[in-house]
């Protein structure tokens, strides 16, 4: 039973926060808002009872979903530590709320001082209640706030960004590898938008690892929405073609399906073609002749831009391919020519995992710092790799540099931009190097360290140093295993 006392006092807490003059909500542990005072209500230009029961999300919201933008503005930073206070700045009374009763004066009025102004700068206050796992938000003008090393700016200009490119650009569920201010991703948006609007065969350009597949399904599952809801009469089912994987007969054989789906449907399935650069040249005149046949099929392709003079040059009914698939044409920039977009990425990849496994968790200078810093040769689809590796191997709730795969936390670029005045420890980079190797080589062996050395062509002794050097056996553990017991589990 609750201690009356601590009742009285939460009702006194209630009462204050409720007349205060400062905008005051709370948020559940499932992120429901829970309470809201006048002066909330005042700050959206909305009733603070009419507030009560959003189920606030960073998600992106679908299109026509009643209080979208409004669930995404009172929603938590997703890489937060939900027990730990955080200030977040934003840019002032949210300006997609024009349903207020009096709309053009809370536009204009700061609740905690009466003062008309503008250009009113705020900082969310995050403060976690323990007891029940809420949340209590305050907004508050900055010069009232003491500014502290959890000011996290970045965060505020990332969430900014993604609000901005909802409203620009419809239809971004589910492509948050698009999201960023850089020119590269602008024209990818636009083009996408136009793709998605348009009943026409497209073709994704983009090298390996920037996000193409991801892309072409992606503007399939937005037109399929807009055939439910009767803006579109475009198809509802794709088929997907490997084009690395297809030999004639088999090409034969995926378009006969397509031909089939045609016959036995009143609508005309996508047809998919991935990795289209790597189809073989015995397959071009057989999907020539089918797409010549069938004009009307809608197609989408991923391709590497590179490959399209060369296969041209090559075959010359290559380039009545490109023509009949290529109406619709989507650049996708490489990672590495997009660095300034990597902050709004990982935040917008937090938001797309927010429903799975992938828990909330702080993220440190240095995590940030090694991810601008690496050249990303494999794309997009290396960086959301990465950023699940470091969710896996985190073990403090907070996300360092550390959590990172060795090879984009020990590259060289990073260590040249981030340690410019300091020296260089090659031994201590050596040495972690070397005890990931040796622990890798000891998941597969077990319980026979003769061939876990074997397998890194050093000596057993050398082995056996390391580990008593690391503290991982203690001497007189490594010196009772029995390494000359045969291990039949290495017998193929």
């Amino acid at each position: 039973m609750d201690d009356p006392n601590r009742s009285v006092a939460k009702r006194q807490i209630a009462r204050l926060l409720g007349s205060s003059s400062t905008p005051f909500c709370v948020l559940s542990e499932d992120n429901t808002l829970v309470f809201a005072n006048e002066a909330m209500g005042l700050f959206i230009g909305r009733s603070a009872e009419s507030l009560l029961g959003l189920q606030c999300s960073a998600e992106v919201p679908a299109d026509g979903v009643l209080d979208g933008p409004l669930t995404a503005f009172f929603a938590l930073p997703i890489h937060w530590n939900r027990k730990e206070l955080k200030l977040i700045p934003e840019s002032g009374r949210p300006s997609f709320f024009t349903d207020a009763t009096d709309s053009e004066s809370v536009a204009h009025s700061d609740p905690a001082s009466g003062a008309t102004s503008t250009s009113t700068a705020w900082i969310r206050c995050l403060i976690p209640l323990e007891q029940d796992g809420c949340i209590l938000c305050a907004f508050c003008p900055t010069s009232r706030i003491a500014l502290t090393e959890i000011f996290d700016e970045q965060t505020a200009n990332a969430q900014k960004i993604m609000r901005a490119n909802r409203a620009k650009y419809l239809h971004l569920d589910d492509m948050w590898y698009l999201q960023g201010i850089s020119a590269g991703s602008r024209r990818a948006l636009e083009q996408v938008q136009l793709a998605i609007a348009n009943q026409v065969s497209l073709t994704a350009f983009g090298p390996p690892g920037s996000g193409r597949s991801w892309l072409a399904q992606s503007i399939q599952t937005q037109r399929r929405k807009l055939n439910a809801i009767g803006k579109s009469d475009i198809v509802d089912s794709m088929v997907r073609i490997e084009c690395s994987l297809m030999d004639s007969e088999l090409m034969v054989s995926m378009l006969e399906v397509v031909d089939e789906s045609k016959s036995n449907s009143k609508t005309t399935p996508t047809l998919f073609l991935d990795n289209l650069e790597s189809l073989p040249e015995e397959c071009v005149s057989i999907l020539a002749a089918f797409l010549h046949t069938y004009e009307r099929t809608i197609c989408i392709a991923a391709c590497d831009p590179d490959a399209m003079p060369r296969l041209s040059q090559r075959n010359v009914l290559w380039s009545e391919v490109f023509a009949r698939i290529g109406i619709v044409r989507i650049d996708l920039p490489m990672l590495v020519d997009r660095i300034e977009d990597i902050p709004t990425l990982v935040n917008a990849w937090f938001v797309s995992q927010s429903k799975s496994t992938v828990g909330s968790f702080e993220i440190a200078g240095s995590f940030m710092d090694a991810l601008t810093a690496y050249s990303w040769p494999g794309g997009i689809e290396e960086l959301a790799e990465a950023l699940a590796y470091a969710c896996k191997n985190q073990a403090e709730g907070q996300l360092s540099e550390k959590d990172l795969p060795v090879n984009i936390r020990t590259c060289v670029s990073h260590i040249e931009q981030t340690h410019v005045d300091e020296s260089v420890d090659l031994d201590s980079i050596l040495e972690e190097v070397e005890k990931t190797m040796i622990l890798r080589a000891l998941e597969k062996f077990p319980q026979n360290k003769s061939s876990a050395a074997k397998l890194l062509n050093i000596s057993r002794a050398r082995l056996l140093r390391r580990l008593q050097q690391w503290g991982i056996q203690s001497e007189s553990s490594v010196v009772d295993v029995d390494d000359d017991t045969p291990d039949f589990s290495e017998v193929k």
